[in-house]
Order: C-alpha cells, then sequence, then structure tokens
C-alpha cells in the first residue's frame, strides 16, 4: 500500500468516526443509566468515556503524519520541477511538519499515555470509593432489565465489529496505530457484554453477577493504568531504529491480542509447538482437538449441568433450594439435613448450606487490636474502629449512699463484652427471616451481625443500669456474663431471631481513663476500712469478753440489759404520771425480776462486771457491817454517859487526842482556864515555812495583846 496523506487521511476520518461511536455509546449508557438509577451501567459508561483519551491521542498522530506527507509531497515536486528559493534550506529547517512529528512522538504521545493512566486511576479510585461508601447501602439495579439489557449488547455488538475492522487496517504499516483503537472498542465490548452477561442473570433474580462485574470495573482500571505505565517507563529504554516511529504507551498489547483473536491462537500454537519441539499443531490429534472442542467443551457443560442437580449437606449444615432467589417450599419441607438432594440445574435453582452447628464469635463493643498481655486502666489498649471509649450508665456506688442523696447521681463504666453464638437447632428459617445476611460496602460486619450487635448493646445499656458500680467492677463482676446472656437470649427469643447465645465472656470491664486513676485508691482505703472494722469488732469482742467473761453469752446480756433499760424506762413513766398502787408494784417486779435475770447471765459469765458487782455487795456488806459494830459500841458506851457525862466526854477527848496526836506533848492543867494566862512558845514544833508556822506565831501576838 503507498503511504502518503491520502492513507493517513484516511485513518483520521476512521479514528473520528471511533471517537464519535464510543463517546455515543458511552454517553448513552451514562444517560439512561443515570435516568433509571443502575450503578453498573454508570461504571461501564465511565470506562467507555475514558477511552476516548487514546482516540484523541490516534487524532494528533494522524493529523501530523497527513501534514508531514503533504510537506514531503511539496519538497518532492519542487525539488522535480528544479525551482529554487530565495533562501536555500535544508534539514529540519526546510521540514517544520516533519520536527512537529517527532516532537509529537517524544512528547505529546507519553502526556496522553500518562494523562490516561492518571485518569484510570483517580477515576478507578472514586469509583472504588463510591461502591464502598455509606450511602450506597446496596447497589442500585434497574427495574428495566430489557432496555439496560438492549442497550448494553447493542453497543457491545458496534464496538466488536468496528475493533474487528480497526484489526484488520492495524495490519498495514501506515495504520498500525490504529490497534490502540480496536484495543479500546474490545475492551468496550467486553465490558458491555459482561454486563449484558449479568443483566441475564437479574432475569433468575441473581444480583450478584452483575455486582462483581461492576466491582471488576474499577479494578480493571487499575491493572490497564499499571500496563501504560510499565510500557512508558520500558519505552525509555527500548533501543529504537532510525527513522522508525515508537508504539504508543496507551496502546495496550493485551487488549490488541484481543482484538486479534487470531493471533493469539497463532501466538499459542507457536508456544506449543515451542516446548514440543515439533509441528505438534500440524498433527491429526491436534487439529481433531480442535474440530471436536466444541463438542467436548458442550459435553461438559452438559455434565457440569447435571452434577448442579445433586446438592449434598455435610454433617454439621443445613441446606435450601433457592429459585430465583426465593425458598423452594414450605416450612420445616423447606429445610434439607445432612445427606444428599436433588433440585432443577443451574441456573433454574441453586442451593445454599449454612454451619447450623458451628459457634460464631462476635464483639459486643470495640476489641484491641492488639490482644494485651494485662489490663492497665490508666493506659488502655487502642481499639478498633472506635473514636471514643464506649462508655455505658450504671448506678453510683453504694459506698457513697452516707455522702450523697438522691437519683440523679450516676457513673460510667467501658466494657468488653464478647459474643459466642450458633444458629437455633430447627431455627434456620427464623435465622434468615431475622436480618439479611449480607455485607454493606465500607462495613466489615453482615447486617445480620450488626443487628445483633445492636440488640446486644441496648441489653447491656438496659441491664447495667440496674447495677451499681462497685457490683460491675467488683462483687457481681463474674456473674455478668450468665446475667448478659440470660437478657440477651430472652430477647432474641422474643424477636424469633434462631439464634442460640453458647456464651457471653466479659475479659475487662474498667472505668474511663479520665478518671481510672482514682479508682487505685478504692482497694487500698477498702481495706484500710476493713481492716479498722476489724480492728474495732476485735476491740468490742475483747472488751465484751472481758465485761461478760464469755463470748458466747454476749448477745444475751447485751438483750437483758436492754430489758432492763426498757423496764426502767416504763417505771420512770409511771412515775411521771403520778400513779400509783397496783401498776406501779407491776413495773417495779418487772423491772426486779428483768434486773435479776441480767445479774443471773453476768453471773454465769463470772467477767469484769460481776467483779464489780461482786464486790459492791462485797463492799455494802463490810459497810454494813462495819457501822453495826459502830451501832454495837456507841449501845455498849450509852451507860456510862449517862452515869457521868462530863467525865465521858473528857475521856473521849483523851482518846481522840491519843489516837490523833500520838507524837505531840500533853499538858493536862487543873486550874481554871479564867484564871490562867498562858504564853506558850510553840516554834520547837513549827518548822519554818509550814503551814503551822504563821498560825502560832499569830496566836502568840494575840496572847501578849491581851
Amino acid at each position: 500500500m503507498r503511504v502518503d496523506h491520502i492513507a493517513y487521511q484516511r485513518a483520521l476520518h476512521i479514528t473520528i468516526f471511533g471517537l464519535v461511536l464510543q463517546a455515543l455509546t458511552g454517553s448513552v449508557l451514562l444517560v439512561f443509566s443515570f435516568a433509571v438509577d443502575d450503578t453498573p451501567g454508570v461504571l461501564g459508561a465511565m470506562w467507555c468515556l475514558l477511552g476516548l483519551v487514546p482516540w484523541l491521542g490516534l487524532l494528533v498522530i494522524f493529523a501530523q503524519h497527513r501534514l508531514e506527507r503533504l510537506e514531503a509531497l511539496e519538497e518532492d515536486e519542487l525539488s522535480s520541477s528544479g525551482a529554487s528559493t530565495l533562501f536555500e534550506r535544508s534539514g529540519e529547517a526546510a521540514r517544520p511538519a516533519a520536527r512537529r512529528l517527532r516532537l509529537t512522538y517524544r512528547w505529546i504521545l507519553p502526556c496522553f499515555s500518562a494523562a490516561f493512566a492518571i485518569g484510570l486511576v483517580a477515576t478507578g479510585w472514586f469509583l472504588l470509593d463510591w461502591l464502598r461508601s455509606e450511602d450506597m447501602a446496596a447497589m442500585e439495579l434497574t427495574s428495566h432489565r430489557g432496555w439496560m439489557a438492549a442497550i448494553v449488547l447493542g453497543g457491545a455488538a458496534m464496538t466488536f465489529v468496528f475493533s474487528r475492522y480497526l484489526a484488520g487496517m492495524a495490519g498495514q504499516s501506515a495504520w498500525r496505530h490504529l490497534r490502540a483503537g480496536a484495543g479500546q472498542m474490545v475492551s468496550c465490548s467486553l465490558v458491555l457484554g459482561a454486563l449484558a452477561i449479568g443483566i441475564g442473570f437479574r432475569f433468575f433474580d441473581v444480583d450478584g453477577v452483575v455486582e462483581g462485574i461492576a466491582w471488576a470495573v474499577p479494578i480493571l482500571m487499575f491493572a490497564a493504568a499499571i500496563e501504560i505505565v510499565l510500557s512508558l517507563i520500558l519505552d525509555a529504554y527500548r533501543p529504537r531504529r532510525a527513522g522508525e516511529f515508537p508504539r504508543a504507551s496507551f496502546d495496550s498489547p493485551s487488549l490488541s491480542l484481543l482484538a486479534q483473536p487470531g493471533s493469539m491462537v497463532r501466538s499459542i500454537n507457536e508456544a506449543v509447538n515451542y516446548q514440543f519441539g515439533f509441528d505438534i499443531t500440524s498433527s491429526w490429534g491436534y487439529q481433531l482437538l480442535l474440530r471436536s472442542g466444541l463438542g467436548l467443551g458442550g459435553l461438559a457443560v452438559v455434565v457440569l449441568l447435571c452434577m448442579s442437580t445433586v446438592v449434598v449437606i455435610g454433617p454439621r449444615e443445613e441446606g435450601l433450594r433457592l429459585s430465583s432467589g426465593a425458598i423452594v417450599g414450605e416450612g420445616d419441607s423447606a429445610v434439607f439435613g445432612p445427606g444428599p438432594f436433588l433440585k432443577l440445574p443451574w441456573p433454574l435453582e441453586t442451593s445454599r448450606k449454612w454451619n447450623v452447628t458451628g459457634v460464631r464469635t462476635l464483639p459486643a463493643t470495640p476489641v484491641p487490636k492488639n490482644e494485651p498481655d494485662y489490663y492497665d486502666w490508666r493506659e488502655p489498649p487502642e481499639m478498633e474502629g472506635a473514636v471514643t471509649e464506649p462508655a455505658y450508665i450504671v448506678r453510683p456506688s453504694s459506698l457513697g449512699d452516707a455522702d450523697f442523696k438522691g437519683d440523679d447521681r450516676y457513673a460510667l463504666v467501658v466494657p468488653d463484652i464478647r459474643l459466642a453464638w450458633r444458629i437455633q437447632e430447627g431455627g434456620l428459617l427464623q435465622y434468615l427471616d431475622f436480618v439479611p445476611d449480607r455485607r454493606r460496602p465500607r462495613q466489615s460486619l453482615t447486617d445480620q451481625q450488626r443487628a445483633l450487635q445492636l440488640i446486644a448493646k441496648a441489653e447491656m445499656t438496659r441491664l447495667f443500669a440496674t447495677l451499681r458500680l462497685d457490683q460491675v467492677l467488683s462483687t457481681d463482676r463474674n456473674g455478668l456474663g450468665k446475667m448478659l446472656k440470660s437478657s440477651l437470649q430472652a430477647r432474641l427469643n422474643a424477636l424469633k431471631a434462631g439464634i442460640d447465645i453458647v456464651a457471653v465472656e466479659v475479659p475487662e470491664m474498667r472505668p474511663p481513663k479520665d478518671v481510672a486513676i482514682k479508682f487505685e485508691s478504692l482497694p487500698v482505703a477498702v481495706q484500710q476500712r476493713d481492716q479498722w472494722v476489724a480492728t474495732a469488732r476485735r476491740r468490742e469482742m475483747s472488751q465484751y469478753t472481758t465485761l461478760v467473761g464469755d463470748s458466747d453469752l454476749i448477745q444475751d446480756v447485751i438483750a437483758a440489759i436492754d430489758k432492763v433499760d426498757a423496764a426502767r424506762d416504763a417505771l420512770d413513766a409511771v412515775q411521771a404520771t403520778a400513779k400509783s398502787g397496783a401498776g406501779l408494784a407491776a413495773v417495779k417486779l418487772v423491772l426486779e425480776t428483768r434486773t435479776a435475770e441480767a445479774v443471773a447471765l453476768l453471773r454465769k459469765g463470772g467477767g469484769a462486771a460481776w467483779q464489780v458487782i461482786a464486790k459492791a455487795k462485797k463492799n455494802y456488806w463490810v459497810g454494813l457491817m462495819d457501822e453495826r459494830a459502830d451501832a454495837s459500841l456507841v449501845r455498849g458506851q450509852e451507860a456510862s454517859w449517862r452515869v457521868a457525862p462530863e467525865l465521858y466526854r473528857q475521856r473521849a477527848i483523851m482518846q481522840v487526842y491519843s489516837r490523833l496526836l500520838p507524837s505531840l506533848r500533853k499538858y493536862v492543867v487543873g486550874v481554871d482556864p479564867e484564871r490562867l494566862d498562858l504564853n506558850i512558845e510553840l516554834r520547837e514544833h513549827a518548822s519554818p515555812n509550814t503551814v503551822f508556822s504563821d498560825a502560832v506565831t499569830e496566836v502568840s501576838a494575840g496572847r501578849q495583846d491581851e
């Protein structure tokens, strides 16, 4: 084929047509997908529209080649006519179009390739983020399945036919860059064809295929971007012959193989011949395999379909038959136990199995990222997915009831609760009707697990609100799991969730981090309180034992004393009302009886109290005997006093002097005191600075004055 401007002009027209066709296909699919709310259609349209970047690069390449050929043709005509210009030029100065063509290959095509790769990465990242966002609770799928199938099938057919046409044109050296356009067309055909297959499965209410294709589109974008980047790096080091134009980096070799299946088959044949060392592809066995491959493939499909009619349920499993997503059968007959059962071939009917005996775990609260060796309240481990500590309200500690009053007080605790659960025996249908068992984008738990987690949190909130802080942290700490298990199981049974709670583990229960340090002094204070109480009780017991004598009689003695006090109060009340007679006597009799009972108990114990009572009784009798002795003595001296009172008095005085002043000198004077004036010096008996010295001096002075 003659390579002139006409050839490149035709390639330019084909490029414009391909650009318009791909833009029209992507635009129609995008507008319709937005109109009917179909997420996979939007993703497919984004792939088609991103492929316009390589088409723009092909437009620039073929336009520059056309200008370069026209410039070369003009130069040839001038050279053949022998004409000369005013200024003779040669090289790049004489051919600016050729210079621009080389600059296009050197800078513009790599820029288009880099822009295409960046666009693929950015769009793929945006689409993945969109698919995993919280706003997309479930992927939107249109109800207009027929129209969507028609659009994607039509687009896939047109792009595939045009890709084959471009692949044929790319066989010519002048049009070899059209392989990039063929690759883009065949990629659009593959994506749209896959969407058509997924929509076909939707007619059987199987949405998972088209959803998987939607997730595969961003991944395909990343793969294409990686291939382009590798091509850019390798092109920088790949040697080229002089005058040879390099291949565009956005021209994907893998997509080119898909655009030319014949070349792929030839490559496979060459690889097989190379491995065996001879031309095995020309043998009759290989040719028979090629001719009978379709029949063998059909037989394999039939065998697989027949195998899909038999389902074997394991010993720990239960299964269901599903037709278009709906359960086949009603009640217990719809559930199949261990063993085989038959169903219609796929995709008319499918089956699904559930492990109904396996125990599953679920954290009701955020769990530590790394399980610590021990739990430190002041430095708790970092939790997964927790921005703040998940605190729960409990009633205040009973230790503060004496200082605080009111019902508006509360405390906070941070628990670590983990559930172990399984499907109830015979409750598979209830389990499936409870909450759909599916995982939403950007969520690590299924909707069913999230519902169970929320129910567990509600029961935890309800239970903790009835418990005190000291119960949660110490006294009832070991029983929290059992209490939570019973309340949670009752709630799930009321909801008919079909779930059995096997166990509720509470590996940690702590106060919030900000106040955790204050709790460290609590055990010390409690131990000090217990020590003080024990010491006081020991002292109390010691004192009571000392007083009573027998520790077994302490309570009886205290009760008897209380009865005596009550009888005394009753007596005081009767006396205050000025009553007398039989009532007062009865009260006194009760007091005497109870007093006697108390004294009998004290006497039985033989303690210090009874010793005091016994001593008092002894002193009483000793004093009484002394008084009786004195009385008898007085009665014995009464006759002497009656006979000589004065003599008796003088004798008694002398006895007092002799008894009280045995060491003093005593003088007996037989003169009448009125006729006697005595001046006696008593200093020898009164020492200086004593209480007697002043008194004696004053007496002496008084006598001299007289």
